[in-house]
């Protein structure tokens, strides 16, 4: 007899009245931990409100680039969320999309286009502001569900320091620091040590370039839940490129050797 076909991922959907109820399931799902679980994080946000130097981002220091996201993320609010869960192997993997409440569109600063882009996606901006999460909230339950400081963990991003902006922001409840250093420790303390971004991962990975949808189409990861420019979607899209590149590139032992080549 043929194994039955794998269930569907569903990406779950989370508002204000069922916020408490998703974070009690995403701390089942973190139970045991005899082994590491990939996270991986998506935000979607109104876009870049201050337009960055006339050079290249590219061509910046790293405190340059800090101090233009943080800019931007102190001058913002958080539209949604992505979360995705799995282990190593991509087995028992779970999706979260949270949706906040904080953004209006008619007084809060944002990118026309950016905001027209997620409309476009299916984000409805009133549904947002009528049912969406308290970032406030949020935070106290991402304090008590067991994903912050710890170090069974693998956090992981695609381009992601807009995505840690925020969230840090949501975490310390005020803008984020000066410094570039104190943000870094901000996120080794909140995140641990395994915490890998795959735009960096790729200068390192032969024939892997450009942004999320063309690195998982060159590996032939397909998505398999929402659209792109929703933050559910792409966290599991994110999580599922990993565990490619993990068995790709690093086959034998991820943790070893990526903790050489990219910490």
């Amino acid at each position: 007899m043929a194994p039955p076909p794998p269930r569907p991922i569903v990406v779950r959907e989370v508002w204000q009245d069922n916020l408490e109820q998703e974070f009690s399931e995403i701390a089942r799902a973190l139970q045991p931990l005899p082994h590491h679980r990939f996270a991986a994080f998506d935000t979607e946000f109104p876009g870049f409100v201050f337009p960055s130097t006339s050079r290249h981002h590219s061509l910046l220091s790293p405190a340059e680039n800090y101090v233009h996201m943080k800019r931007n993320v102190d001058a913002t609010k958080i539209i949604q969320l992505g979360l995705a869960l799995s282990d190593p192997n991509g087995d028992s993997c779970y999706v979260w999309e949270f949706n906040f409440k904080g953004f209006d569109k008619e007084s809060d600063l944002h990118n026309s286009e950016s905001i027209q882009l997620l409309e476009r996606q299916g984000i409805d901006f009133n549904k947002n502001r009528e049912k969406g999460i308290d970032s406030n909230e949020f935070g106290r339950l991402l304090f008590e569900s067991g994903l912050l400081c710890n170090s069974k963990i693998t956090w992981v991003t695609f381009h992601g320091a807009y995505d840690f902006g925020y969230l840090i922001k949501i975490l310390i409840g005020r803008e984020l620091p000066s410094d570039l250093m104190e943000f870094m420790r901000l996120v080794v303390y909140f995140f641990g040590k395994w915490v890998f971004d795959i735009k960096h991962m790729i200068k390192s990975c032969e024939g892997l370039y450009g942004g999320l949808e063309k690195v998982a189409h060159t590996l032939g990861v397909l998505r398999v839940a929402g659209k792109s420019h929703q933050a559910g979607s792409d966290s599991l899209l994110t999580l599922h490129t990993i565990i490619k590149i993990k068995d790709l590139y690093f086959s034998g032992n991820f943790f070893g050797r990526v903790w050489k080549k990219f910490l």
